[in-house]
């Protein structure tokens, strides 16, 4: 249980990273969000059986940890807490997916193509989604889904389910410490006691979402979610989504791979 509150709440400190200054953060929010979102679409419409063609797509996640210096275990641990749930989803393939595929004159189990095709395509996604937090930020996300004209309620319901589940979180860490407090040296937390601290735990979130709520009147909140102006786009900022869509295009026209093993192959 500790160590999933510690993975949640290493997202709010991803969420921080965009605070940071530096050249990927100062880029307008709403072309971050669209090019992740081109960037996501375009993984997924690759064929499940392609795996050497996604390879490029790498250099995306790889060029933005290195710009924006971003420490890369907060991005490595957070998709490695995310991978199981990846890997259970397409571990049975090779078991039902009997095809045989030939790439480059080897023929290869269609199966474990696709398994292979899902983890990658999957980890990539998660990955660009947690760049996306780190170099802009819950805040200028709700800003910029505000901007593409997306219902303000959905805006709201988004950000406040992520702002509670560190309310959740935090409520749930203090319980488990309280709880070790009270039994020195007990690994876990006993069966019999769940459903109490469950309750507990219920309603001491639930209070605190209340003195938050009862705060956020104060400061003139009505039920609605008002953006405040956003960022003036730049020059700079069209140029880098120009230049990372042209990637994005070039990469999903051509298998640049096997394009370059051909030429080498040709030279030879």
């Amino acid at each position: 249980m500790a160590d999933i509150i510690g993975s949640v709440m290493e997202v709010k400190h991803i969420d921080e990273l965009s605070k940071q200054k530096n050249p990927v953060n100062n880029i307008h929010p709403l072309f971050k969000l669209i090019l992740t979102l081109v960037y996501i679409c375009v993984l997924a419409s690759f064929s499940r059986y392609e795996v050497i063609g996604l390879l490029p797509f790498i250099l995306y996640p790889v060029v933005i940890i290195l710009v924006c210096d971003i420490p890369l275990n907060k991005i490595f641990k957070r998709v490695l807490f995310i991978e199981p749930f990846i890997v259970i989803t397409g571990i049975l393939n090779p078991v039902f997916d009997k095809n045989l595929v030939e790439i480059g004159g080897f023929v290869v189990s269609g199966g474990w193509l696709t398994f292979f095709s899902l983890v990658i395509r999957s980890t990539l996604m998660v990955t660009a989604g947690f760049l996306l937090i780190a170099t802009t930020g819950i805040d200028d996300i709700a800003k910029t889904l505000s901007l593409l004209k997306v219902p303000s309620v959905f805006v709201l319901l988004f950000l406040l389910t992520y702002r509670y589940i560190f309310v959740l979180m935090d409520e749930a860490g203090r319980l488990l410490k309280a709880y070790y407090m009270r039994a020195p040296g007990q690994s876990g937390v006993r069966v019999r006691v769940w459903g109490s601290m469950v309750g507990q735990l219920l309603i001491r979130t639930y209070n605190r979402a209340q003195t938050i709520y009862q705060s956020m009147v104060l400061k003139g909140y009505n039920g609605r979610y008002n953006s405040v102006a956003g960022k003036r786009v730049k020059t700079g900022d069209v140029v880098y989504f120009a230049l990372w869509l042209a990637f994005i295009a070039a990469v999903r026209i051509y298998n640049i791979p096997l394009l370059i093993s051909a030429l080498v192959a040709g030279n030879i």
